[in-house]
């Protein structure tokens, strides 16, 4: 539940390998300036003895305007090309971190300075601390609403495939805002029909999973690595749900930090009530050059919904390496 009262409130995540070391991860949400604070600390009982402590990184989103004030999950906007702002910390162990804008679940590319970035690239020191000014690219329908997702990726330099520790699902904080143009103007709506995914009614769990067990579908975690041709098609199992007060959600996947085309489309929407976890198949394309890609994955609960005012950052897939020959 999101608290709109500042320092109210604090949520334990998963416990979450920064693919180097075991760290356990805490979600800290503010209400003031400071919305989502990721403190990290060392679990050392489970890895090597001699691991230093990790404080974390965090991701904030705001205008001029709105900096100050309570964060409500909408960025008011009077052109579809103002000024806006990210703020991203780095405590404790330099990081490699990537910044993703999506615009209605589509990614999207940013200016800053004047030059266009689809992925943003930080080389975050162990104490970091920066501001940038960036706009959107390319324009907007300002008689409508749109939603703006911000992706942090942590260790955007590592590949699963070459660490020797634990799978993750907790690497990024992904913030999903509403674009607001007027008050009386209403939120864009999707652009593809509901998949026709199946209720996997033998599992109980909350999220989003990706995996190569496409006859089974049986609930394990990925492959550390899946080989594959260059430019050849390969299928993905995804099992998704499990959210209460939730009737539709989003999924996106990115290969190598660039959305993937799932199914042939942007995104796949699934249709859910009750808390089902629903399953079904992702098909995708390798990319056309040869190397290894990290393949990762979000779940947007409820993305057409224009209230974001209660919400959390997105779970995310456990993330593997695609390897392409």
């Amino acid at each position: 539940m999101f608290i709109h009262k500042c320092l109210k409130n604090s949520i334990a995540k998963n416990t979450f390998y920064s693919l180097t070391i075991l760290i356990l991860c805490t979600y800290s949400l503010h209400g003031c300036n400071k919305m989502i604070r990721q403190q990290i600390e060392t679990e050392t009982a489970k890895m090597v003895t001699s691991l230093d402590m990790s404080s974390g990184y965090y991701l904030d989103l705001y205008t001029n305007d709105s900096k100050d004030k309570e964060r409500n999950g909408k960025i008011e906007l009077d052109s579809w090309d103002d000024e806006m702002f990210f703020e991203v910390e780095n405590q404790g162990k330099a990081r490699k971190l990537s910044i993703q804008m999506y615009v209605d679940y589509k990614q999207a590319p940013i200016i800053i300075e004047e030059n266009k970035y689809d992925i943003f690239v930080i080389d975050a020191s162990e104490e970091y601390s920066n501001v940038f000014s960036f706009r959107l690219e390319e324009s907007l329908d300002t008689n409508m609403n749109h939603s703006l997702l911000t992706i942090l990726t942590a260790g955007s330099d590592i590949y699963t495939s070459q660490t020797e520790f634990e799978l993750t699902d907790s690497y990024s904080i992904a913030l999903n805002h509403i674009l607001s143009f007027g008050k009386d103007n209403t939120l864009v709506n999707s652009l593809y029909d509901y998949e026709e995914a199946e209720i996997a009614t033998e599992y109980n769990s909350t999220g989003l999973l990706l995996n190569t067990d496409i006859t089974k579908r049986s609930r394990k975690l990925p492959e550390r690595e899946l080989a594959v041709k260059a430019n050849d098609s390969f299928d993905l199992q995804y099992q998704v749900g499990g959210y209460e007060d939730c009737s539709n959600i989003a999924i996106i996947i990115t290969v190598g930090f660039n959305q993937a085309k799932i199914n042939n489309q942007d995104y796949l929407l699934c249709e859910t009530k009750n808390g089902e976890l629903l399953t079904g198949i992702a098909n995708l394309k390798a990319p056309e050059n040869p190397g290894l890609y990290e393949i990762m994955g979000w779940a947007i609960t409820n993305p057409f919904n224009d209230d974001k005012s209660h919400y959390l950052p997105l779970e995310s897939s456990f993330r593997f390496t695609l390897k392409v020959e």
